[in-house]
């Protein structure tokens, strides 16, 4: 019997299938195109529990550019990836990119933006 070595999924990678099939721009794009993030304070946040080699990947990733300039899409981007890297392993976020790249998965995505817009409406 043949055992063949599945190599963990690309961290990067599945992110950018994962922010597309969630059509993410489209969506920060509806908020005005301009997404305020303080970039500084998220990056603080998400990275106090990482492993250090972790931390390093991320902040050299980071670049001085986006920090420089908080309001713009390429920080509000690097914000949600902070976030979603902190929260899903690499092969999660490749089951997570598998199932928002289908119609039922988009539409599931739309459908909580949706509720929780509404339930925020009624907490406000």
């Amino acid at each position: 019997m043949v055992c063949s070595a599945q190599s963990e999924p690309n961290a990067e990678l599945e992110f950018e299938r994962f922010y597309n099939a969630l059509k993410m721009d489209e969506i920060f794009n509806g908020l005005g195109g301009n997404v305020e993030v303080d970039t500084k304070q998220i990056l603080a946040d998400t990275l106090k529990d990482l492993p250090e080699s972790q931390k390093q990947f991320l902040i050299n990733a980071m670049g001085t550019a986006v920090l420089a300039e908080p309001s713009d899409m390429s920080a509000a981007k690097m914000a949600f990836k902070l976030k979603i890297l902190s929260l899903l392993s690499p092969e999660e976020l490749k089951i997570a990119a598998d199932f928002y790249s289908t119609n039922i998965g988009l539409k599931a995505h739309r459908a909580i933006i949706e509720a929780e817009v509404a339930a925020s409406n009624v907490l406000d």
